[in-house]
């Protein structure tokens, strides 16, 4: 089910979702005041691309250009912001339409002239002759992938929710290791070849979280965007945004 963030985090809170992946989004829900917890992080990298039209090959094309973007203050936007600062480019030198999931359709049909896109869209694309101008896992370290909880969930569904954690941990632990165990999958819910699976699985490989935790660098990076996006004057607190006790208590059952 593909939720756009607000309607995500209402799905939480109401109990009609058990968990959220958009831990980025949850994130910032936390620190809003939502009663709210990323319980896992499955990625510490993003997999968003930046991709562009075959007449852009590079960053310093898209002074002026208008760039496909999410939603306000969701990852895909957080990350193309990010990316582009590294770049050097600053924030009034493009603009970003707010496509959503259309994002590629967009980039397609010329709407927009760049898109930051997943992995999925970029090699459908790029066969096509659209480049590829940055990738945000080679540039930022990030939580991006996960489980995002309510906290009422936390507290009373831990019976559930429990085996839906070592289920992820596990999942992620067969998709660092096993590459040739992961292609068929990916080839099969995506209807992509092999090749393309490869490109996929490889544009990632390196993000992956087999401890369910951010990475420190990860983790500093979270909480430095997040006060920027809040406009709070200190850091956040780990503790405001990640609950761990499952994870915790999964790793004293297997000692």
């Amino acid at each position: 089910m593909v939720l756009e963030p607000r309607a995500g985090i209402g799905a939480l809170l109401s109990g009609d979702l058990d968990g959220y992946s958009a831990i980025g989004s949850t994130a910032r829900a936390a620190l809003r005041g939502a009663p709210v917890r990323v319980g896992v992080v499955s990625l510490n990298r993003s997999d968003f691309i930046l991709v562009a039209n075959k007449e852009i090959t590079s960053i310093e094309q898209l002074r002026g250009k208008v760039i496909g973007g999410y939603t306000p203050q969701g990852t895909v936007n957080v990350v193309l912001a990010e990316l582009l600062r590294r770049k050097g480019l600053r924030a009034d030198e493009y603009k970003v339409v707010n496509a959503g999931t259309a994002r590629a359709a967009a980039l397609s049909s010329g709407s927009v002239q760049v898109a930051m896109l997943n992995s999925v869209e970029t090699v459908r694309l790029a066969k096509l002759g659209f480049h590829v101008l940055a990738r945000a896992a080679d540039e930022i370290e990030l939580p991006q992938s996960g489980l995002g909880m309510s906290v009422a969930a936390l507290q009373s569904r831990r019976d559930f929710l429990r085996p839906v954690v070592q289920a992820v941990l596990e999942a992620t632990r067969i998709i660092t290791t096993q590459k040739e165990r992961t292609l068929p999958v990916l080839m099969k819910q995506l209807a992509i070849n092999q090749d393309e699976a490869s490109f996929i699985y490889d544009a990632i490989h390196k993000g992956w979280a087999v401890d369910g935790k951010p990475t420190p660098g990860a983790l500093k990076l979270e909480l430095e965007l997040d006060q920027k996006d809040a406009g709070l004057k200190e850091l956040p607190k780990p503790e405001q945004i990640y609950d761990f006790s499952l994870l915790e208590e999964i790793a004293k059952s297997n000692r």
